[in-house]
């Protein structure tokens, strides 16, 4: 016959925490243990030889002695009587009911309607109700919901659980409570080691001929044991002691599993498959499968400061995680031995069922508990991280923890923070450097310094390997006569450079508009958005040739369809050179003023009729789109009259002394011998 125990058996971290807590105290003297530390009459037994004595009420404690509070719990007016009393307290609370009892405490605090999932007459379940004044309504596993007294249904609910209470029952009453109330907050406060007994057991109970259970007749969570092992179809023996057995019970019986109550010490669970051995004269065997089988004679795992070890997470709180190490009691790992970074909390990083590799920080005799780390773990990955990213040049991101006057501060995770030089920033000039404050940036690491644990990051080396890639992808994409986006980087006086995908193009000062303009800032602005014309690519140079102008419609297409020979319209000087004026009809188009038409008198020089940003009305002589050319006349749109014209010419007429001008005397003759030269 085979005999596997199952993982998770017996003794859970609570009432080992009572049990030793209650041995240490005796042995400084009397001491009293308000109700059984455990169900199991066994141990019981064996802590009454070792002096401690059990007691129902507080009145049976001498003054001043000393009394355990039970891993079940106590409502709090037991403390303040025992305080009032002169009472020494060793309060062996378990961790989780603990934790149940202070969050009932908040939730009726808040106004919050409180359903407790468990059996109303366990201590645990009494306790409970006195830290929340004995308001929460108790539901029994297999209670009715509709006939809970006491139940507003027009109030939101917040459901917690007895400790020991099995997680499927908890998820059922939940989604029941879900179709009569308008909001149910779910709490899962059962202990984890509970569920990992339970679960463990049943996978056990698939595998075998028989379970035998070992716990208390009295113990919720031994019965609970039982009826999931009976559940799976297995044959169920539920015995508190090893002479309860019958050699009948294991008669043709291959392979025997064996589970235990939480309140069940070692040396039960040993007495019992002892007497499985003496009666079938078998031997255990030891082999590791889905289970663990275990030799008579293996002891509680014992550990150090500094050993590392692999263990599972059972439960996560913001405070702290219980991970099981092989160990009786599960190790804490609280919250300051994790590496957070930002806003993260423990359930982030941790889950139910996550193997993680711990360090025992300290073990703690006193209180039954061994205090775990992370930190040194993580920061030895990390560095190894870091390290494999440095020897293959991999990019890497990080946030920036603080902007300084020299650089960036960024953090790596794994609690290394590493620096930014400013040089090595940006690929252009930064300013300031707080435009990065908090930001998430890509670098890749260029030094490091094992034995200062320093490390110089580079994000500008980034930016640059992109930039050349995107460079190449571009120049390889771009042919001339394509009509593309860009933004304006950059205005100079012979151009404007205009990126087009991480590399420059540059628009000449001719390519910019149709109309003549003296500096590209007439029509650009940096930062612009524009569509540009390929119009030449050298990628060998880098080089790329656009256009603006091109790649919006020639105004020219548009003269023929606007003017007539024969028009009169205005226009605007935009040049005057020495044979005319040239005058803007629209933008992009400019018509000639030949000198012989700008007046009907002889024009020595333009500027004598008119100046530049002039305007003046012209009557359209002739278009020639295919040339680019259109003629006009001033002269002919708005002719002045002679005597203006006169007037003009002779601007200060000679005075002959008898108060009488030559202008006066011969001015008809003037206009005559004008008129001959025109």
């Amino acid at each position: 016959m085979k005999v596997i125990v199952a993982e998770h058996a017996g003794f859970c971290g609570g009432v080992k925490k009572a049990v030793k807590q209650a041995l240490d105290a005796s042995r400084q003297g009397r001491v009293y243990a308000l109700g059984p530390l455990a169900h199991n009459d066994s141990l019981l037994d064996k802590l009454r030889e070792e002096g401690v004595i059990f007691v129902d009420d507080l009145a049976e404690v001498p003054h001043g002695a000393t009394v355990v509070i039970r891993s079940h719990g106590e409502r709090p007016e037991v403390f303040r009587q025992a305080e009032e009393r002169g009472l020494q307290i060793v309060d062996a609370t378990c961790t989780f009911v603990g934790k149940l009892q202070t969050l009932v405490a908040r939730l009726i605090e808040e106004g919050k309607q409180v359903i407790v999932l468990g059996d109303p007459t366990h201590p645990e379940i009494k306790g409970v109700l006195g830290w929340g004044r004995d308001q929460p309504i108790v539901l029994t596993a297999d209670g009715s919901i509709s006939e809970l007294e006491g139940l507003n249904r027009e109030k939101p609910v917040a459901l917690v659980a007895q400790t020991t209470q099995r997680q499927s029952i908890l998820a059922e009453i939940g989604e029941k409570l879900k179709a009569i109330v308008p909001v149910v907050e779910i709490y899962n406060t059962i202990c984890q080691a509970t569920a990992l007994r339970q679960e463990a057991a049943r996978n056990l109970a698939y595998d075998v001929d028989l379970m035998v259970v070992v716990g208390g007749k009295n113990s919720a969570n031994t019965r609970k044991l039982a009826d999931v092992c009976r559940s799976t179809g297995v044959r169920t023996i539920a015995v508190s002691e090893a002479h309860e057995l019958d050699a009948e019970q294991l008669k043709e019986v291959r392979t025997v599993g064996v589970t235990a109550g939480a309140s069940t010490p070692d040396w039960t669970i040993k007495e019992v498959i002892g007497k499985m051995e003496n009666e079938k004269n078998t031997e255990l065997q030891e082999e590791q499968t889905a289970t663990e089988e275990v030799s008579l004679d293996q002891e509680i795992k014992e550990f150090s400061a500094g050993d590392v070890v692999t263990g599972t997470v059972v439960q996560v709180s913001d405070d702290e995680v219980l991970v099981d190490i092989g160990y009786k009691s599960e190790g804490v790992l609280p919250r300051q031995e994790v590496i957070l970074e930002g806003d993260q909390t423990l359930a982030d990083v941790m889950e139910n069922g996550q193997e993680v590799e711990v360090a025992v920080k300290k073990v703690d005799d006193q209180e039954g508990r061994i205090i775990l780390s992370r930190k040194a773990i993580e920061r030895k990955q990390k560095w190894a991280e870091l390290e494999k990213a440095f020897e293959e040049g991999t990019i890497l991101s990080g946030k920036v923890k603080e902007a300084v006057p020299a650089g960036l501060v960024v953090e790596l995770g794994g609690g290394y923070d590493a620096f930014m030089p400013g040089s090595l920033v940006d690929v252009r000039y930064i300013p300031d450097f707080n435009e990065f404050q908090g930001q998430e940036i890509s670098f890749k690491i260029i030094e490091m310094r094992p034995e200062k644990e320093k490390l110089i990051l580079s994000r500008k080396q980034v930016l640059e390997e992109e930039a050349a890639v995107q460079k190449d992808k571009v120049l390889a994409e771009l042919e001339p006569g394509q009509i593309i986006k860009g933004t304006v980087k950059r205005l100079t006086n012979f151009g404007a450079f205009v990126d087009v995908g991480g590399i420059d193009g540059l628009v000449h000062i001719s390519e910019i508009s149709w109309h003549r303009i003296d500096n590209p800032g007439e029509v650009l602005s940096v930062s612009d958005e524009i569509e540009v014309k390929v119009i030449e690519v050298i990628p060998e140079r880098e080089r790329i040739g656009l256009s603006l102008r091109q790649a919006q419609p020639d105004p020219w297409t548009e003269v023929g369809q606007k003017f007539s020979a024969g028009d009169v319209v205005e226009g605007k000087v935009t040049r005057i050179v020495d044979f005319g004026a040239f005058v803007e009809l629209i933008p992009g188009v400019e018509g000639l003023v030949h000198i012989s038409q700008l007046a009907n008198y002889h024009v020595k020089q333009p500027s004598e009729v008119v100046q530049q940003g002039d305007v003046v009305k012209v009557k359209i002589l002739d278009i020639n789109s295919d040339g680019k050319r259109v003629s006009l006349s001033m002269r002919d749109a708005a002719p002045r009259p002679k005597k203006e014209q006169t007037r003009q010419v002779q601007q200060q007429p000679e005075d002959t002394g008898t108060g009488v001008t030559l202008g006066d005397v011969f001015g008809d003759l003037f206009d005559l011998e004008k008129d001959k030269e025109e």
